[in-house]
């Protein structure tokens, strides 16, 4: 399926862009005002007849409202005629064109929600454009959809970032309070819009997030959010004179969503949660479990100096950072309201786990149900996103680099259950309002009076005094990753939404096992010498085996 944008570079195209780029069966192709004029029919024929694409998704228009009314012959040539001419070239090619309207068709006088069959009455230059462009959609296509939208905002200019901006310099703002209508989030209309990509039920669609406000208790619930003490003064309308008759009801019913999809839209204070994490515009709220443990312990440290605050879940914390908040609620609780009593984080780093150096512990499987009903409840909670630390182990016996799509055979009861609770929180999640990242370590070090692995016995040989350390041959290639830069790469996961499912925190540079041993002994400036051949390498070790770091690095800005 091939999908042009126009208007690429806006919110709702750069949210387009963002989702659609995940479907590995969509091509999309941008197109901005430099890369096609669409007051020019002959422009955008060229255009459309070179790319030819299945869609056309216009959400190109003039949208500055109040310029809108000292530029009428441009607001008409944009919204209206340039919206002609994409219709009649869509038409010519025989594609499907999704539009993008507006709540300023209607007049606002309504005491209920507007839903897509109620008259249009725009009062505005902007919205008798807008309406204008729908209508020559509408006379022009049978295969269209026109989805109106409202108060969005996105990446870019919007009411959201200017709120923020007066409040550096203000500590009070005024905003009125007698508009109302629903905060929409760019993302959330972009997920409409996928949806009805894969749809013949055509015709107009409402789409905003579910409930309203005004604009001033949008304002209040973004400096709540953000922790931001700026007060917020309401006002009339009538005290701000304008030449624009905006509509005091903006709140569009998305009636034919339900009715036809059984679709709802996010509540709008959910999602401008969401898009304030995602911007890094308020501190994330992170519940790292297993906090005291040798992994956890790195990964708060991690999480507090990248500014998240962190809530530590564990039995005891005389290891843990003074910074981060103590919760000794026991995960492993049959307790309904356990995401409530963990304090309603916005991200779980799930660490907790018994035996980890003991490959073949019972522990392993007989906690498994534990860890199961842990994660449906977080989940059940509608806990935003989750972040489930697994292994290689999960793999079983591997030559090469493992990817998230390898195929798994695990040799041992850590590997088996980790791969079974993979498994299940792939179940869990899906379709769920919960995000999931699946992190796959390798072979840890540092620390290493703290961890179980070849490293720690090595330190404790050599401060024996020993001469001589028994290995293998040797040879085996490891993918070797410091325990401050997994840390690193945790929290790094932890602080995005845009990469998820199964992730490899590693380097993805194999080096053998006997290297990287002299590396250490001679990086602590040890007395003792490996001993090489003292055991027989184990059938089941594979000659070579790392993680594939493209999702990491990608996180991680090194793509």
């Amino acid at each position: 399926m091939k999908v042009l944008i126009t208007g690429s570079k806006g919110q709702l195209g750069i949210a387009l862009n963002k989702l659609l780029s995940k479907r590995k069966d969509i091509e999309i192709v941008n197109t901005d005002i430099d890369d096609m004029d669409i007051t020019n029919i002959e422009d955008v024929r060229k255009v459309l007849n070179k790319y030819n694409p299945n869609y056309v998704i216009n959400c190109a228009a003039y949208t500055k409202v109040d310029e809108c009314e000292t530029h009428q012959d441009l607001a008409f040539k944009v919204n209206a005629d340039g919206v002609k001419n994409i219709a009649v070239v869509t038409k010519e090619i025989d594609a499907t064109l999704i539009h993008v309207s507006t709540d300023y068709v209607f007049d606002g006088t309504k005491k209920e929600a507007y839903n897509e069959d109620d008259k249009t009455n725009p009062q505005s230059v902007y919205g008798k454009s807008k309406k204008a462009g729908e209508d020559n959609v509408i006379s022009t296509l049978d295969k269209y959809f026109i989805v109106r939208t409202a108060w969005l905002y996105g990446i870019g200019r919007n009411f959201v970032n200017k709120m923020l901006e007066l409040s550096e310099k203000n500590n009070s703002i005024n905003v009125v309070c007698d508009q109302v209508g629903s905060p929409t989030s760019a993302t959330e209309v972009a997920k409409v819009i996928e949806l009805l990509l894969s749809s013949n039920k055509y015709g107009i669609y409402h789409a905003t997030c579910e409930g309203h406000c005004a604009w001033s208790d949008f304002a209040e619930e973004i400096f709540k959010l953000c922790k931001n003490a700026t007060k917020v003064t309401k006002v009339k309308t009538t005290e701000y004179p304008s030449s624009v008759n905006r509509p005091a009801n903006s709140v569009l019913q998305n009636k034919k969503l339900l009715d036809n999809f059984n679709y709802k839209m996010e509540d709008w204070k959910v999602a401008i949660r969401k898009y304030l994490l995602e911007e890094n515009k308020m501190k994330r709220k992170v519940l790292v479990t297993g906090a005291n443990g040798y992994v956890g312990r790195h990964v708060v440290k991690a999480l507090l100096d990248k500014g998240c605050e962190v809530i530590a879940s564990d039995f005891k914390f005389d290891g843990v950072d003074e910074r981060a908040q103590r919760n000794t609620t026991p995960i492993f609780s049959d307790e309904e309201n356990l995401y409530e009593k963990l304090e309603s984080p916005d991200v779980v780093v799930h660490l907790a786990w018994r035996n980890g150096f003991v490959h073949n512990a019972d522990t392993h499987i007989t906690d498994l149900p534990n860890h199961y009903n842990f994660i449906k409840k977080m989940v059940d909670a509608k806990l935003p996103q989750l972040v489930v630390m697994g292994t290689m182990h999960e793999v079983g016996y591997w030559e090469g680099a493992i990817n998230g799509d390898t195929p798994t055979n695990p040799t041992s009861m850590y590997g088996i259950a980790k791969n079974t609770l993979r498994e299940a929180a792939y179940l869990l999640t899906k379709g769920s309002k919960t995000q999931l990242q699946w992190l796959r370590a390798y072979y840890i070090m540092g620390d290493d009076l703290k961890n179980n692995s070849i490293f720690s016995k090595l330190v404790a040989a050599a401060k024996e005094g020993k001469e001589t350390f028994p290995l293998n041959s040797g040879k085996n290639q490891y993918d070797f990753i410091q325990i401050e830069e997994l840390a690193h790469q945790i929290s790094a996961v932890a602080m995005q939404n845009e990469v998820d499912g199964t992730i490899n925190v590693c380097t993805g540079k194999p080096m053998p096992l006997g290297e990287k041993v002299e590396q250490f002994i001679k990086d602590n400036h040890f007395n003792i010498k490996p001993q090489y051949g003292v055991f027989p390498d184990r059938p089941y070790d594979s000659p070579g085996v790392w993680g594939n770091p493209d999702k990491i690095n990608k996180i991680l800005g090194k793509d």
